[in-house]
């Protein structure tokens, strides 16, 4: 079954008899179109955009940002899935907080299936000792799940023609709905753990009239540490080894992230697997999903990264064609009466 790696919210497809547009879905579904489960789309640079992850980053840095990151899942399976995001935070020094706007679309289909999320997003910042912070946050959203059927062929069409209207039950082309969530993040100089849950009031986005859709929750529990690498005492440039984990759960499935980067300022590349190595099995194999390429260069001010997934799933590297990302993002000084302090760094990758 690959439904585990089921990457956006499109549970309305198990109501559909044939949609060529959306025939990635279907294979994922394992045959079974009777019994499927929403996912959100993960992204391999999560660290990049962290707010997306968990409303406790937003503000985390002394420094207002500004990024965006797209993604291509499955880049060769037809009409396959998009989505980017893009994300605004900062933090306020006088009321100790951090806030942040979030923007995400996601689209299946060649754009027939789509979901549009707009995001407030606030953190309380608690110092404790040596250097170690406290971040509850809560974030609190407006979205749009909407289709466009012109873009949808139906099996009863296949067999009247084309130009025939389909004579599917009726649905609805869109639906808004409140979507909450919340996060805590606890950071210190090295290392850093922080826990999300997303969907938390479970907001029903069906598209069909009379049929309830509840959303499944969301958590991701997240850390990890940097450790200086062995240099040369001469080397002016410092280089670090950061390892990273993320465990999400939704809907019955669950996945694990972990990583490593090699991050020598400018440069940074990195090495994610992604998959359990434990408890779970599919058909005849490991539960694994991918195993991803990251290469990441900027300054202070700016960043670039891009990233490669080679599916080493059951679909195949063949058949998905793997997963490409693209990330850019812009810091600068949101106050600039105030000198960036070392306690308020983030010891996390920034690809």
């Amino acid at each position: 079954m690959l439904s585990r790696y089921l990457p956006l919210n499109l549970r309305f497809a198990s109501r559909l008899r044939f949609v060529p547009a959306l025939l990635p879905l279907l294979g994922l579904l394992g045959g079974d179109a009777t019994v499927t489960t929403a996912q959100d789309m993960r992204f391999t640079q999560y660290n990049a955009l962290p707010t997306s992850l968990n409303p406790g980053y937003v503000g985390v840095t002394e420094r207002a940002q500004l990024a965006s990151l797209y993604r291509s899942q499955w880049s060769s399976l037809p009409n396959g899935f998009v989505g980017w995001h893009v994300a605004h935070d900062w933090y306020n020094r006088n009321l100790n907080s951090g806030f942040g706007v979030l923007f995400s679309n996601e689209q299946a289909g060649a754009g027939a299936l789509a979901t549009t999320k707009v995001a407030l997003q606030y953190a309380y910042e608690v110092p404790l000792v040596n250097g170690w912070r406290f971040r509850p946050a809560l974030q609190v959203a407006g979205a749009n799940r909407s289709i466009d059927m012109s873009k949808l062929t139906f099996g009863d069409q296949l067999i009247r023609g084309e130009e025939y209207a389909t004579l599917e039950g009726p649905m609805n082309e869109s639906r808004n709905y409140a979507d909450f969530g919340t996060g805590m993040l606890l950071v210190g100089p090295k290392m850093w753990v922080g826990f999300s849950a997303d969907h938390i009031n479970r907001p029903d986005e069906s598209l069909f009239s009379g049929y309830a859709d509840p959303m499944g929750v969301k958590t991701s529990t997240h850390g990890g540490f940097r450790m200086r690498a062995a240099q040369h005492p001469r080397s002016r440039h410092r280089s670090d080894f950061v390892f990273s984990f993320n465990y999400m759960t939704q809907d019955g499935f669950d996945q694990l992230d972990l990583g490593a980067y090699y991050d020598a300022h400018p440069l940074s590349v990195g090495l994610w697997w992604r998959g359990l190595p434990v408890g779970h099995t599919v058909e005849g194999g490991h539960d694994v999903d991918a195993v991803c390429l990251i290469l990441g260069y900027g300054t202070e001010d700016w960043k670039i990264g891009y990233s490669y997934d080679i599916t080493v799933s059951t679909l195949g590297l063949g058949n998905s064609g793997g997963s490409h990302e693209l990330m850019l993002k812009y810091r600068w000084d949101h106050d600039r009466r105030s000198r960036p302090q070392l306690s308020r760094t983030l010891p996390c990758p920034s690809f």
